[in-house]
Formats: structure tokens, sequence, C-alpha cells
């Protein structure tokens, strides 16, 4: 495993092409987000996706959610973009809301979400806006922390976690995340709110499900 260190503002393109290289032959990497440390792999390489379930000691039932480099991915990914779906990317990507859509056949059946889903997160960070850019496609990205445990902030308890379970470690500085990303189903009739996050989107819902209801 290497560590490699960054510039998140302006990120050296050797580092982003070597982790490219790594995601791309089915490596895992952890990267810092647009909240916290994260670990990563290609949505389409079946075996990694599970081996980071594997590492993290976590469900491998759960779902996922992938970043995309851009928004118009989605629609190679999702079987159908609706009118609340392109409102809310039009009005919040890229930034803090991860949208759960009904998956494309291309996306493999072992790594989809309960129904058939796909969940899709467009991040506003420079660092993973460029690595995805490098990368080209969906990066499963999952929280690095074994199950339960809190995220890591900063590269050095990625690997004091992870070790040699990982390919590359992306030093990019502290990462102190707040609230989590939105999340908001869109894969049904009647989108559902299914976590309040950084950005309110009620207003953009229209007739919506809140499953956070008696959260608080």
């Amino acid at each position: 495993m290497e560590v490699m260190k960054v510039d998140p503002a302006n990120p050296d393109p050797e580092v982003l092409l070597a982790a490219a290289e790594a995601v791309l032959r089915g490596g895992i990497i952890a990267f810092p987000t647009d909240t916290l440390y994260g670990l990563g792999c290609s949505l389409f390489d079946v075996s990694a996706v599970e081996m980071v379930a594997r590492i993290k000691r976590r469900d491998p039932s759960l779902a996922v959610i992938s970043l995309i480099p851009e928004p118009r991915q989605v629609h190679g990914l999702a079987q159908e973009v609706g009118d609340v779906a392109e409102r809310l990317m039009a009005r919040h990507w890229p930034g803090p809301l991860s949208l759960i859509f009904l998956a494309a056949p291309i996306v493999p059946a072992r790594v989809r979400g309960a129904g058939g889903t796909v969940a899709l997160r467009c991040p506003k960070d420079t660092l993973c806006e460029r690595l995805l850019d490098r990368i080209g496609g969906p990066v499963v990205s999952s929280s690095a922390n074994l199950s339960g445990r809190p995220p890591a902030e900063t590269a050095d308890e990625v690997v004091r976690i992870f070790g040699n379970q990982l390919d590359l470690v992306i030093d990019g500085g502290p990462r102190h995340g707040g609230l989590p990303s939105t999340l908001v189903d869109v894969s049904g009739p009647r989108p559902r709110l299914l976590r309040r996050g950084v950005i309110d989107v009620g207003a953009d819902l229209g007739d919506f499900e809140d499953a956070t209801a008696g959260d608080d």
C-alpha cells in the first residue's frame, strides 16, 4: 500500500493517475471526499465492492452510494430520470445530495440496492471531481471506518484502521465532516426523503413521503 500526499485544491495529476489505475484494475483506494475520508472502488467491479464491505465488516446486502463525475452520467446508470429527479439534480448537483434510482441493466445485479436500485451523488469538491474525471465512471464511496465506528478524518487514521488491505491512500489533509448528504429515493412514483442532511430539499420534492419522521 502506498500513501500519496496531494494539495486538495490543486491535486497532482500523477497522484490522480495512480489512484485511477488502482481503481480500474480492481483495487480499493481511500481518498478525502467532500465530507470525510471514504473507501472507493469501481461500481462495475463486484468483487471489489464486496471486498469493501468485508474489510469494513459491513453487511454486504446494505446499499452503497456511488460518486459520478458529472450529472449527465446518471442517464446511463438509471432506468429513468423523472421530473423530480431532474429538478433536484439541476438545483443541487454538484453537491451533498444522494439520489436513489432504478438501476439500468449496466449496473451489476449484485451491487444494486433493494428493489434493483442504484444510489448516486455528484460531489462538489475539487479533489473528488478531478479524481472521478480521471477514473471516468461511477466510484463506490463508503466511509472509511469499521461498521459502527466513527469515520476516519485523516489519512493516518485510514492507515491505522485498514493498513495493507488498501491499494493506495490519497492524503489530502484532514476532513472534518458535518452532516451527511441528504438522501432521496426517486425510484418510485412518489419521492421518499430517507435522510435529512446538509441541504433541505423539501421545497423541491412536491408531494413526498417523509421517511425521517420521528427521527428527531
